[in-house]
C-alpha cells in the first residue's frame, strides 16, 4: 500500500500548524482572538502551512469551503489537565470517521514510559492498520512520561521514542528537542524512514523560536509542527512567513529576522 506522506511533506520539509491545545491545556493558552478557531484556519491557509492538526470536532465544524485546500491532519485521541490520571490519551475519533472529515492523514499520542503503554500501543496498531488501507499517513506525538521517565528530554529517551514510532508503523512522529543538535541528528537516524517534526512547544520570544527552527533543519529532521509561537504571536503571518523561508528554502537566522521585520512592517504591524 503506498502511503501518500508527499501530499503533506513536499520534498522532505513541512511546516504544520497545531490546533489541538483547546483540548489538553483548555483556554488558558487563548485569547479574545485566537480562541476562535476560523482565526487559526486563516493564519493556515493565508500562511501556506503544510498541513493544519485539529480535533475531529473542529474539523467537523471549521473545515470547509476553501479551507479544504489546507492538507487537514485529525487528532484522534486526547485528554485534559483536568484529572491526575497515568499518562493515557484515549481515542475520540475513529479512522473511518476522519477520513469523511476530509483528513488527509490522522495524528495519535503515545506516553512511551506509561504504565499504560501497552494500551497505547495496541490502539495504535489498529489505527496504523486501517488508515494505511486508506493510504493515509499517521502521525504520532511521542512524549516520554512515566515512573521510569527522570527527563523526557533525554537525548537518549528522544531518540527511543523516535525508534518506538518507527517500529509501530508511524510515519510522521513530533517529538520534542533538548536543544542538542548533534543528539537530534542521532534521534532523526533512529527514526529511519519516519520522518521527524519538532514540536514547537510553548510561546517563546521570536528569535529563540527561529534559531530552534534553523538548528532544527540542520539535523535531517523534515521540519516544525508549531501551535502557541504562531497564533499566540502579534504577527502570526509574517513570523510564519519568516518560518517557512527556513524550513523550505534553508534561510538563515539572520536573514528570517530581517525578513520577519520587513513583513510586519508591510502590514502595519
Amino acid at each position: 500500500m503506498h502511503i501518500n506522506v508527499n501530499k503533506l511533506i513536499k520534498h522532505g520539509r513541512a511546516v504544520f500548524l497545531a490546533y489541538d491545545q483547546g483540548l489538553e491545556h483548555g483556554p488558558r493558552d487563548l485569547n479574545g482572538t485566537n480562541v476562535d478557531p476560523k482565526y487559526i484556519f486563516d493564519i493556515a491557509l493565508d500562511g501556506m502551512y503544510d498541513a493544519v492538526i485539529v480535533q475531529s470536532g473542529l474539523a467537523e465544524k471549521y473545515y470547509y469551503s476553501y479551507y479544504r485546500d489546507i492538507p487537514l491532519v485529525v487528532k484522534l485521541n486526547g485528554k485534559t489537565r483536568l484529572t491526575d490520571n497515568m499518562p493515557f490519551s484515549p481515542t475520540t475519533c475513529s479512522v473511518d470517521r476522519a477520513v469523511k472529515l476530509g483528513a488527509a492523514a490522522v495524528g495519535y499520542t503515545i506516553y512511551p514510559g506509561s504504565p499504560m503503554e501497552p494500551q497505547m500501543f495496541s490502539e495504535f496498531a489498529k489505527i496504523v492498520e486501517q488508515a494505511h488501507d486508506y493510504g493515509l499517513p499517521v502521525m504520532t506525538w511521542l512524549y516520554p512520561r512515566g515512573p521510569k521517565i527522570a527527563n523526557e528530554l533525554d537525548t537518549d529517551i528522544t531518540a527511543y521514542s523516535a525508534r518506538i514510532g518507527l517500529e509501530l508503523g508511524a510515519d510522521i512522529l513530533k517529538l520534542k528537542y533538548n536543544h542538542d543538535v548533534e543528539g537530534l541528528k542521532w534521534v532523526v537516524k533512529c527514526a529511519g524512514r519516519a520522518k521527524v517534526m519538532i514540536s514547537g512547544g510553548d510561546k517563546t520570544d521570536e528569535h529563540e523560536f527561529l534559531k530552534t527552527a534553523t538548528d532544527v533543519m540542520k539535523t535531517g529532521a523534515a521540519g516544525i509542527a508549531v501551535g502557541r509561537n504562531i497564533w499566540q504571536h502579534d504577527r502570526p503571518l509574517a513570523l510564519s512567513k519568516a518560518l517557512r523561508m527556513i524550513v523550505h528554502h534553508n534561510m538563515s537566522i539572520d536573514d528570517a529576522l530581517k525578513l520577519l521585520e520587513e513583513e510586519s512592517h508591510k502590514n502595519g504591524k
